[in-house]
């Protein structure tokens, strides 16, 4: 009996060391991603955040994505308050559903393009930020970095899962 409570009780140590390892992204707290993610770099001091949090918050997410909006779990959205000289912006949406994250990798791969036209067109010092884009995935977290230090933030993304 006492061999069968110490396996048991190896098992149950065993399973509790792996579930402690990353973070499940199923049950991922936006929020605290994106304060990770900003965190990461201090280029980011003049930016707006909007989430599906906020009031009328499938309308906002309309402006990042075309994707059904009864398909997502939650999004933020960081971006500059002035865009003029500005294409900085951290997108991420979280999905219901891990089988959707390409659909909204898509979406947020089709919004880029269309903020490197509309920069094309008014301030082309934007287009080689814009053309260096890091899209991350984690489960059915999927996100999009625009900046000078994407590489940090898109560090920043993954080190919170795997912390």
């Amino acid at each position: 009996m006492k061999r069968i409570i110490s396996i048991i009780s190896l098992i149950l140590i065993a399973v509790l060391i792996f579930s402690s390892c990353a973070k499940d992204a199923a049950n991922v707290s936006l929020y605290d991603l994106k304060d990770r993610m900003v965190s990461s770099t201090d280029k980011f001091g003049e930016m707006k955040y909007a989430s599906s949090s906020d009031d009328g918050a499938e309308s906002i997410f309309r402006n990042i994505s075309e994707m059904d909006y009864s398909k997502v779990e939650a999004f933020f959205v960081y971006y500059a308050a002035d865009g003029t000289g500005n294409a900085d912006e951290i997108a991420v949406i979280q999905v219901k559903s891990k089988s959707d994250a390409a659909l909204a990798r898509a979406a947020l791969e089709k919004h880029i393009e269309t903020r490197r036209a509309l920069y094309a067109t008014y301030d082309k010092s934007q287009l080689t930020k814009l053309d260096n884009v890091k899209y991350m995935a984690y489960g059915n977290v999927v996100g999009a970095v625009v900046a000078d230090d994407a590489d940090a933030v898109s560090t920043a993304f993954y080190n919170y899962f795997n912390n």
